[in-house]
């Protein structure tokens, strides 16, 4: 039977501050003390080991009411999360403000009611919390002050409600959009037809020409930036893209008190998105100094451990895509298997298939074919790779290219017709596919030493035009194929 390692995970993503909040809280009820011990040998241990904190002495009790105990604790620290951060949040305080007025209304304590609701107005309305905004108003309307009985404060109010949920319904409307956008980054990646620009144009148009203004809400414009940053680097335009990156940084860096308390921390996302962008237009000096900022702000979470270990490698992995010799090359590919077996269940499958992709294509490029191909049998599997549309073609791609060095062309004559017809299903037989495939289909054909040449020389001639189309240039942005052909004139 699978151990439960729940309580353990909760109790290792703590940060310190955070277990010494539980504890300074904890250690003043004498009735928890039990729970208290089995958080400090849970939070002692490396691995989770219940035999051993079962057969620990003086915890007869414990033993016997073993899974209510683990059960209680886990209650008592969320209990203290949101206890913990209660103190520091905006929802929190809106939400408190929300019960303290119902409360004085109940107990027709109608001037501080006022009071309260007009602080919390004030406060929603600072940090764009539409939605408790709108209680605001209705506890405004539910209740109106004598001297504003027969004044035009009552329609104005109406106004303002009407003003605030054409803001929801602005944000909704670009997060729609977004969210079209995200699923065509996980079907599609960037775009390599006509066809793929035309679905991508039909969702961006309404984001393309918006001018940002004054009277537009800060979280509007974040989404639009958002939106701008996701097409133009779908349509392989990197630098653009990047510019827009860092646009959106600036705003929220700008307005934290906005964006703090969103599920994803906006910050630090916008951070990331800079130091990604960057190092894909190759320009790694920004994506460095990016990446101290982001250590820098680090509150110490296994989330933010992650970013800064994931990201960090992922940059050293496109460095040495890009042909960069960094002196830790060997070091930084063992790292970056190690940290898909530690993250794995921690990453989103799109992040994990793209690091098993630029590792075995990082091996690949160091002519170390049996370790790319290792890498792919391992960790790309059709459970995980089918999870992410956008890179299956360019992992057949590569698939393919390992057999062709490790000289498996009994093998390969068998894998080319199926990966034609795979790619033709997916609509992604495009030109530097279409000549890759031919080219190989004919050098495990020919023996002459003087057709192989001409057949390297020509897949270059033709790899090198290709990159002045605006489709097959972004073939670039998974995998360089004139680097690869150059390597064998």
């Amino acid at each position: 039977m699978k151990t439960n390692t729940e309580l353990f995970d909760l109790i290792k993503s703590l940060s310190s501050s955070e277990k010494r909040y539980f504890k300074l809280n904890a250690s003043v009820q004498k009735s928890i003390t039990k729970y208290l011990k089995l958080f400090d040998l849970i939070d002692s241990q490396k691995i989770y080991n219940e035999k051993a904190l079962k057969s620990f002495k003086g915890n007869e009790d414990l033993k016997k009411n073993f899974n209510f105990t683990k059960n209680y604790l886990a209650k008592l620290i969320f209990k203290s999360l949101l206890n913990y951060k209660n103190e520091k949040s905006t929802d929190a305080k809106l939400f408190n403000m929300l019960q303290r007025c119902r409360i004085l209304f109940q107990k027709a304590l109608f001037r501080q009611y006022f009071k309260t609701v007009k602080a919390g107005k004030l406060l929603a309305e600072k940090c764009e919390r539409f939605g408790f905004l709108l209680e605001f108003v209705e506890m405004e309307r539910q209740l109106v002050k004598k001297e504003e009985l027969f004044s035009n404060d009552i329609q104005k109010l109406f106004e303002y409600e009407l003003n605030v949920l054409k803001k929801i319904r602005e944000i909704n409307v670009y997060k729609k959009s977004i969210a079209s956008l995200l699923r065509f980054y996980r079907n599609t990646g960037l775009i390599r037809s006509e066809d793929d620009e035309k679905e991508l144009n039909e969702i961006f148009t309404e984001f393309g020409n918006i001018n940002m203004n004054d009277r537009m809400t800060v979280t509007a414009a974040e989404r639009v930036l958002y939106a701008q940053c996701l097409a133009l680097e779908l349509k392989g335009d990197l630098e653009s893209s990047y510019s827009v990156c860092v646009k959106r940084f600036k705003l929220i860096s700008l307005y934290r008190n906005i964006f703090n308390e969103s599920l994803y921390d906006k910050y630090r996302d916008s951070l990331l998105s800079v130091i990604n962008s960057a190092a894909f237009c190759s320009n790694f000096a920004v994506s460095e100094k990016h990446m101290k900022i982001l250590k820098e702000s680090s509150k110490k979470l296994e989330i933010d451990d992650i970013d800064i270990n994931i990201t960090g490698i992922h940059i050293k992995l496109l460095k040495i895509l890009n042909g960069i010799n960094i002196s830790d090359k060997k070091k930084t590919m063992i790292l970056a298997e190690k940290y898909l077996n530690i993250y794995k269940n921690k990453l989103t499958i799109d992040t994990y298939n793209l690091i098993v992709y630029r590792l075995s294509s990082s091996y690949f490029f160091e002519k170390n074919y049996q370790e790319a191909l290792r890498i792919l049998n391992v960790y790309s599997t059709v459970k995980y790779s089918g999870l992410s549309p956008f890179l299956e073609p360019y992992l057949k791609m590569l698939n393919i290219l390992i057999h062709y060095e490790l000289n498996n062309y009994k093998l390969l004559k068998y894998m080319l017709p199926s990966a034609k017809k795979y790619l033709k299903s997916r609509k992604a037989f495009h030109k530097t596919e279409i000549s890759v495939l031919s080219f190989i289909s004919k050098m495990i054909s020919t023996k002459n030493r003087n057709d192989t040449d001409k057949l390297n020389s020509g897949l270059l001639y033709d790899l090198e035009n290709f990159r002045n189309d605006k489709y097959e240039k972004n073939t670039e942005y998974y995998f360089n194929y004139c680097r690869w052909i150059k390597n064998h004139l």
